[in-house]
């Protein structure tokens, strides 16, 4: 028993988990834990982004960069970016673009909260509400030029922005709540 606990297999998995803890410390002192985009709701980020070719779109705290691949994958002409503060979560997302691409992906290690958002078209973000009312809209505000886009899933901001859509099919999918800079 003493051996198969030592192998080389449960020392990766130790370091993983190990990671994950890391991780999730980093997320709950940041913007929010990492809770993915449901697969089924990616077609539908995408036809609310609306690229055309040559714009530009980032993942605010892209995890499993799950949604900006997406996004890169359909707008192969887009400029796509996702930005991860949690080091495993970069990691892991940067290794898996730089295996399996796309191209127009760029995954990037930081502070949202620090990041210029002036030049992109549309910025999309999976946050609690409470994170995006008192931290990242005021620097979306600040930075976003306009006419460019704002996708908040699951979660609206309060009323500082104007011409709000909210976008629900049905019952069981989540909102996506599409601002506009003006």
């Amino acid at each position: 028993m003493q051996q198969i606990l030592t192998s080389p297999f449960f020392l990766v998995l130790y370091i993983f988990i190990i990671g994950l803890g890391v991780s999730a410390i980093f997320a709950w002192s940041s913007l929010a834990p990492w809770l993915p985009t449901q697969r089924k709701d990616l077609k539908r980020i995408n036809k609310d982004a609306n690229l055309k070719p040559g714009q530009s779109f980032i993942e605010i705290g892209c995890g499993d960069a799950r949604v900006c691949s997406y996004i890169a994958r359909h707008n192969p002409r887009a400029h796509v970016e996702g930005i991860e503060l949690a080091p495993p979560l970069y990691f892991y997302s940067y290794i898996k673009q730089k295996i399996s691409g796309p191209k127009n992906l760029k995954i990037l290690y930081g502070n949202a909260l620090k990041h210029n958002f002036s030049h992109y078209d549309v910025i999309y973000i999976y946050g609690l509400k409470e994170t995006i009312n008192n931290q990242i809209k005021k620097k979306l505000l600040k930075d976003m030029k306009k006419g460019s886009k704002f996708l908040s899933y699951v979660f609206s901001l309060d009323d500082d922005w104007k011409d709000v859509q909210t976008e629900k099919p049905g019952t069981k999918e989540r909102s996506v709540h599409i601002y506009i800079q003006k």
